[in-house]
């Protein structure tokens, strides 16, 4: 029973420095220009984890397991402010995370509870294209051919448009809450976002999305996480749960997750988001929005 406890204690020890290794450098920043730093424990260090979650968390959503003491400092990056244990790393605050790179305007506001987040994403243009749920590869097909649009390969421009975040994906419900599909989006920069290019792969489509409210829960861990999961993680659960206790409803069949430099995001949304096609920039391209 030790062995098999110390094991497990080893297992968490090493996911936890594992999802806190961010190393190194990266291009990108503003625009993509430049370079960018992972975040770090550091880094982190100076924010609470209400101000790098964006909101108190609910106290039943929380334990206080019976750690010894080697355990716990051991995993104290893993306690907050409140002595509670958290199963995952601390995420990276918001403001941190558009302040290396241009972010989709919105504005937070202040929720009326515990565990969510309320933030008004303003209407704009994304590039969307599909996730292929039967794939193995489906994530990294997809953002393949976002990139090719960003870097000019795919847009009737021929042009670099720079880097935004978040990168957005939008997972559709049945009645059942079954995924039946799903969506993978970028915003369009800033310098191009008024009259963006088209699309020269026809699975990649301009589109205006209409402004809408969301409620948000931060994860600090990986995308793959079962909590993260849209539709059985219990990371969406407990957004719901939150919600439920002001009396807020939300659309029931569109679930988002939205991916910065060292920060997830689960959103719910106040309605069916209206999506209009933008033909765009178009002198010679052969596809067509639709």
């Amino acid at each position: 029973m030790c062995k098999v406890y110390a094991f497990i204690l080893l297992l968490a020890v090493f996911v936890v420095a594992e999802s806190h290794g961010y190393k190194g450098k990266r291009k990108g920043g503003k625009g993509g220009k430049g370079s960018h730093h992972y975040f770090n424990v550091s880094e982190n260090a100076l924010f609470t984890w209400e101000q790098a979650e964006g909101y108190l968390e609910c106290e039943e959503f929380l334990d206080v397991p019976d750690f010894d003491q080697a355990t716990k400092e051991k995993l104290a990056d893993n306690f907050d402010e409140r002595g509670y244990f958290r199963k995952q790393p601390k995420p990276r605050p918001l403001e941190k995370c558009c302040s290396d790179w241009e972010c989709a305007p919105s504005l937070n506001s202040t929720s009326p509870g515990c565990g969510f987040q309320t933030r008004t994403l303003y209407s704009g243009n994304w590039v969307t294209t599909h996730l292929d749920l039967t794939g193995k590869d489906a994530f990294s097909q997809a953002i393949r051919r976002l990139h090719k649009y960003r870097r000019g390969e795919a847009n009737s421009l021929k042009e670099y448009l720079g880097k935004a975040r978040p990168v957005m994906r939008k997972w559709y419900l049945d009645a059942n809450y079954n995924i039946t599909s799903a969506t993978m989006s970028f915003y369009i920069p800033s310098p191009y976002q008024q009259d963006p290019p088209a699309s020269l792969d026809k699975d990649v489509k301009v589109e205006q999305w209409e402004e809408v409210d969301t409620y948000i829960r931060a994860w600090g861990g990986n995308r793959d996480d079962a909590g993260y999961w849209p539709q059985s993680g219990q990371e969406f659960d407990y957004l719901g749960t939150a919600l439920s206790k002001v009396d807020i409803k939300w659309y029931p069949y569109i679930r988002m997750t939205g991916s910065y430099v060292g920060r997830k995001e689960l959103l719910l949304v106040s309605k069916d988001i209206t999506v209009t096609p933008i033909a765009g920039k178009n002198p010679d391209h052969k596809f067509e929005n639709k």
